[in-house]
């Protein structure tokens, strides 16, 4: 079987066993800069098709000799190579015999994805909630795994799996840690901010427009009112038509060829808009309201979390429209209750805010570098600590020939 794969048996006379060794060659990628994950301070490599490039890459960051890489082949048919990253003595065992497990029980033919592995290993949802994230960045996939998670490499795919993964690494960047707390923590809260945007504000604006009229400044009151008398549509025909076009113009800016994307976007955008108010189909505070509400989804640094607030926006819409605050109020409390109950490889999604844990200074905000002591103790690592009390010891210690 290693013959017919390119691989090169190796017999030595007397004695009783033969060495597999692997010698085959096959034209690839080189490394390039991340596409998706695009950081202003920081490395500026990602991961490619091979998936022993990939692991070199990780071994080269981590370079401890406690990293393990176990390959485990998926599918009766591609046998396509996964390689499993964890740190020995490090991660939660149970945790690694988990992902192991469910990889190692998987009945399928073929394999040819991390995207497609995700589906498989991941428990099902009803809202499609994210349970794993996958990054481009072995910068990424290094911190992670020095955080006591577990790291599932595809062959054949730019990408790593991260397991487990909660509610805040979704609103985290790889950035975030090389800026000073300060400054990553404005911009996680803008994070946050925006992820509301992109969820609630075109169901917030239908339900105030439709019922409660009373919460708006008189004069803004009369504006919107103004804007919208020429338009024959009912709000909810108007505010769907615009996010549906708004979708449509993002998804045919990816498909384009890359040098005309960037310009179909920008330029559909405002053509669009600019026609379908010229035109009395929409009125002009509704653009803004679309325009903010895309804005905002772009600032959302995971791709799959960013598409899945997207996709429950048009419930909140149809809520806000059939109910105001009361339909949203009740979507948010059911939405909430399902983040509540989900478990990511046995990690309460929500942790370490429901349930209530100490974070040990692994929350959402960042504290200060030398304050982070601990590991999350949400991932029960065999190592909790990850540096001393004090840190910066040349701060604190005078050392002899400091001046030598």
């Amino acid at each position: 079987m290693e013959l017919i794969r390119g691989n090169c048996v190796l017999f030595i006379d007397t004695l009783d066993q033969a060495f597999d060794i692997e010698v085959k060659g096959f034209k690839q990628r080189n490394i390039d800069t991340p596409n998706n994950e695009v950081v202003i301070k920081g490395p500026n490599e990602a991961f490619v098709e091979n998936i022993r490039t990939n692991t070199s890459i990780l071994r080269r960051i981590v370079n401890n000799e406690n990293l393990i890489i176990e390959n485990i082949e998926v599918g009766k048919i591609t046998k396509t190579k996964c390689a499993v990253c964890y740190i020995q003595d490090f991660t939660n065992q149970d945790l690694i015999n988990e992902v192991k497990y469910r990889l190692n029980n998987l009945d399928i033919d073929s394999l040819f994805s991390a995207g497609e592995l995700e589906q498989f290993i991941c428990d099902s949802n009803i809202f499609g909630i994210p349970q794993t994230m996958a990054t481009e960045r072995p910068d990424k996939a290094a911190k992670y795994l020095l955080k006591g998670r577990v790291i599932v490499i595809v062959n054949g795919t730019p990408y790593g799996i991260i397991m487990p993964s909660i509610l805040i690494d979704f609103l985290s960047s790889s950035e975030d840690t090389n800026l000073k707390p300060n400054f990553s923590n404005f911009l996680r809260i803008l994070r946050v901010i925006s992820s509301f945007l992109t969820l609630l504000l075109p169901g917030l604006y239908i339900a105030v427009t439709s019922f409660h009229q009373e919460i708006l400044p008189t004069s803004l009151m009369f504006s919107i009112l103004g804007s919208r008398e020429n338009v024959p549509f009912p709000i909810i025909v108007e505010i769907l038509l615009m996010e549906f076009s708004f979708e449509l113009i993002r998804e045919a800016g990816l498909r384009v060829p890359s040098p005309i994307g960037p310009t179909i976007g920008i330029v559909g955008a405002l053509v669009l808009g600019q026609a379908a108010v010229s035109a009395g189909i929409v009125s002009p505070i509704l653009i803004i309201i679309v325009a903010i509400t895309g804005i905002a989804s772009f600032a959302i640094p995971d791709f799959t979390f960013g598409f899945h607030l997207r996709y429950f926006r048009f419930a909140f819409i149809l809520l806000g429209f059939m109910a105001g605050f009361l339909g949203i109020s009740i979507g948010l409390f059911i939405y909430i209750s399902a983040l509540c109950s989900i478990h990511s490889f046995g990690v309460p999604y929500t942790t370490p805010f429901a349930p209530v844990t100490d974070s040990k200074g692994n929350g959402y905000l960042l504290s200060p570098i030398w304050k982070r002591e601990f590991r999350p103790p949400y991932m029960s690592t065999e190592k909790p600590k990850e540096q001393d009390n004090i840190s910066m010891k040349w701060k604190f210690f005078n050392f002899k020939g400091r001046n030598s």
